[in-house]
């Protein structure tokens, strides 16, 4: 029999995140303008050209309160999925959503599938809810095997799981879940009244479909989506959730007023509608991913985990640094990698890492060549 592991509710630590260009900035003594940042997996292509400039243009809107239900935006997005806005919720960021569902739902025990976003169990334990993980092994490229999770979910009267957390594709791995596979799931936990959180904030760098349509079909399904990653918006905070209108009403009524700012939701929209900004960002992801991986596995003692994303895991073998070594040896270069010791499953040898733009991905690797060797 599978078994999950539980959570030790002892265990309040903060979680920890890539992307510290600022503190990097502070300690070395350097502009952030300066920093190649691989820590955090942001579009290397930047701000939407038009998200850029409805920022400037709209710039002096915000002497004024923001819109507290963001109606443009949300009936954007509505329409965009055939949808009703009451069934579309923004939020200031994913983060934000991820944690209000766990408090709004009142979900007393949660499923993850370990390693994935560290936010999960978090917002699960300032919820005050039990949490129990999935290890997806190594032996297995830590890929999510499906007929597992459903025989857990399906083992619901011994587990007692009301929600389980799936990250599609996964972070820090990069897999991606088939939509039969999450289907599977679905349908699983739909019938033992599971709820699903199903977390896309990457599956626009890839071509699989998204399920905030399918919301209609599974009263158990929340998606929950990103502009930080696809659009390069981090610094501005903007995420939205679909669900089912009830579901959407229960998070909304614990929601802060004016969580998300006014110039989130017009970069937001004006990013929504690049259509020539989309396109090149997929052009220049799967060349870029491509050769990122490949040259990666040329070099000594590294083992490169497939993707379907913006990043790559990999894991450095023996004989070579580890990753608080390998970071501190690419710090004079002022390159920022992402160690992943802190993700459960993981260690202090694995490493995640954007994809950038072809010069700084060149950059990269023959830094990585001086350190570890090879051609």
């Amino acid at each position: 029999m599978y078994e999950i592991n539980p959570f030790d509710l002892g265990d309040t630590g903060k979680t920890i995140h890539g992307g510290k260009v600022f503190d990097f900035a502070r300690s070395h003594r350097c502009d952030p303008s300066e920093i190649l940042d691989f820590s955090a997996n942001i579009n290397p292509l930047g701000l939407s050209p038009l998200a850029k400039a409805a920022i400037l243009e709209n710039l002096d809107d915000i002497v004024h309160y923001p819109d507290r239900f963001c109606a443009v935006l949300r009936e954007m997005l509505a329409v965009q999925y055939r949808l009703k806005a009451g069934q579309v919720l923004i939020g200031n960021g994913a983060t934000e959503l991820i944690h209000l569902i766990p408090r709004a739902m009142g979900l007393k025990k949660i499923l993850i599938p370990a390693p994935s976003f560290s936010e999960y169990e978090r917002a699960a334990q300032l919820a005050g809810a039990e949490v129990v993980f999935m290890p997806l092994p190594e032996e297995n490229a830590h890929r999510l095997d499906v007929r597992v999770l459903v025989d857990l979910i399906n083992d619901n009267q011994k587990n007692g799981i009301d929600a389980v957390f799936l990250c599609n594709p996964n972070n820090p791995t990069g897999h991606l879940l088939s939509k039969k596979e999450v289907i599977s799931i679905l349908k699983a936990a739909f019938h033992l009244g599971v709820l699903v959180i199903l977390d896309e904030a990457f599956i626009d760098f890839t071509d699989a479909p998204s399920f905030v349509g399918e919301i209609a079909w599974y009263i158990n399904l929340i998606v929950v989506r990103s502009f930080t990653k696809f659009y390069a918006m981090p610094g501005l905070r903007a995420g939205y959730l679909a669900a089912n209108a009830q579901t959407v009403s229960q998070i909304e009524a614990i929601q802060s007023p004016w969580s998300v700012n006014h110039l989130a939701t017009i970069a937001a929209v004006a990013g929504l509608g690049d259509a020539v900004y989309v396109k090149a960002t997929h052009q220049l992801i799967e060349a870029e991913r491509t050769y990122l991986s490949e040259a990666l596995s040329k070099l000594p003692g590294i083992v490169v985990f497939p993707s379907s994303t913006n990043y790559l895991l990999f894991k450095l073998g023996a004989g070579t640094p580890d990753a608080d070594e390998l970071s501190k040896r690419l710090g004079p270069s002022k390159i920022l990698i992402r160690s992943c010791e802190s993700f459960r499953g993981l260690s202090d040898r694995h490493v995640r890492i954007a994809v950038r733009t072809h010069q700084e991905n060149e950059v990269l690797i023959e830094r990585l060549r001086e350190i570890l060797g090879g051609d």
